[in-house]
């Protein structure tokens, strides 16, 4: 039997072939998946953004009643005062219904990583301020099933101090977020 000799110039172009072939499928794998992270990177942030657009139909929903309803305790800390009465029932203080999901599993995906640094801190400046809008009806939905006549002055003025807190806080939690809406926009229609 006649034995094939080995061509090395064959053997080095064969060789040279599928191992172009194994790095070629590497880098078109390596490409598909990055695409993919990017895709569901860009989901995420459409949640996070529908997620603002939400937050801010809340605050827009509220603010305008606060002006008012400033009124309305303090002018029954005002008769608590001169007449030693307390009204049986209080305008109630409807709070707006924040959310943050979607921006806490985008964070913890890692797909705000996407996200420009200065836009990111904007993103994260309005959550914050819509932290500081929750922490405040927190503190208010819990008065509000508290109120006793025994100490209602004290709940009353807390009442007022937080309302007059909750004045600066959602207008300037509802500018912020209209920022980061404007910013992830602007971010999700490059791409």
């Amino acid at each position: 039997m006649k034995e094939r000799a080995l061509n090395p110039a064959r053997l080095l172009v064969e060789s040279s072939a599928i191992f172009l072939s194994v790095l070629l499928a590497f880098f078109v794998e390596e490409w598909r998946e990055d695409k993919d992270e990017e895709r569901k990177a860009a989901e995420a942030l459409n949640l996070v953004r529908a997620e603002l657009v939400q937050n801010l139909g809340e605050l827009e929903r509220v603010i305008p009643t606060r002006g008012g309803l400033m009124d309305q305790y303090v002018e029954v800390l005002g008769v608590l005062r001169r007449e030693g009465t307390f009204p049986e029932e209080l305008p109630q203080f409807v709070t707006p219904q924040i959310t943050s999901i979607a921006y806490e599993l985008a964070t913890d995906s890692g797909a705000v990583t996407i996200v420009e640094p200065e836009d990111l801190l904007t993103v994260a400046q309005a959550y914050e301020a819509l932290r500081d809008v929750r922490r405040n009806d927190v503190f208010l939905d819990e008065r509000n099933a508290q109120i006793r006549y025994a100490d209602g002055e004290q709940y009353l003025s807390g009442f007022v101090y937080y309302l007059n807190r909750a004045l600066g806080n959602e207008p300037r939690a509802a500018g912020q977020v209209r920022v980061a809406i404007e910013a992830l926009t602007l971010r999700v229609d490059q791409d």
